[in-house]
């Protein structure tokens, strides 16, 4: 799995404002697939989940501590992006202590999935999963059978949540999805048009996570 990892690259990702120091970057792990195929694969991921989400009870405190607060996008945010379109929002964020590209950013999905060769990338292995024990089953009504779920930490910015994850062993242009659990843990608005993830962080003040639309165009494009 060592190809896998990019270990002289610098993970900035356009996260801000807090450096962490990375053990690596998971690159693109899937090779090219048909984009009928990668969209109907999308929307099979759909499923209704339990816990999924824990906040970590010192940030939920400062969390909770700001009783008002508000998120905008302006016109700024549009600089620098290929216009018109209709791009998925897609991040380059880290899971444990790697970088982790190719992570879709689905408000339609009631679960985060992380992909089996990902899972594999970021050094884990089977002996961490908890069983799962109904089937995923989307449109199509072919069911797909999870490995199991893991728990890991996810950063943004000055932020960390500890996501539960269904690891899943399918052809997928993305490495992870994260959905509405992770954004709403985050107390996060993902905006598609503007292409960035933006949030209260730690200190009160909005922080924002870039999306990688050069990378979803090369996909699909």
């Amino acid at each position: 799995m060592d190809r896998w990892i990019d270990r002289n690259k610098s993970p900035d990702a356009g996260i801000q404002p807090r450096a962490r120091v990375l053990d690596g970057i998971v690159q693109c792990i899937h090779g090219p697939m048909d984009p009928g195929r990668a969209d109907r694969l999308h929307k099979e991921l759909c499923h209704p989940s339990h816990k999924v989400m824990v906040v970590q009870h010192s940030l939920k405190r400062k969390m909770e501590a700001h009783h008002t607060w508000e998120i905008t996008f302006t016109e700024q945010d549009l600089e620098g992006l290929s216009l018109p379109h209709n791009d998925a929002l897609v991040l380059s964020i880290p899971f444990q202590r790697k970088m982790v590209r190719r992570v879709l950013v689905d408000q339609g999905s009631s679960a985060e999935f992380l992909y089996y060769s990902a899972f594999q990338a970021l050094g884990l292995s089977k002996d961490r999963l908890s069983s799962i024990d109904a089937p995923l089953v989307g449109f199509s009504g072919i069911p797909i059978y999870p490995l199991g779920k893991i728990m890991l930490p996810v950063y943004a910015g000055s932020m960390q949540l500890d996501v539960e994850f269904i690891v899943v062993n399918s052809p997928s242009p993305y490495n992870a999805i994260l959905g509405r659990n992770w954004l709403h843990g985050m107390r996060a608005v993902a905006s598609t048009l503007h292409q960035c993830v933006r949030f209260i962080g730690e200190s009160g003040r909005q922080e924002t996570i870039r999306g990688d639309q050069m990378v979803f165009e090369k996909m699909f494009r």
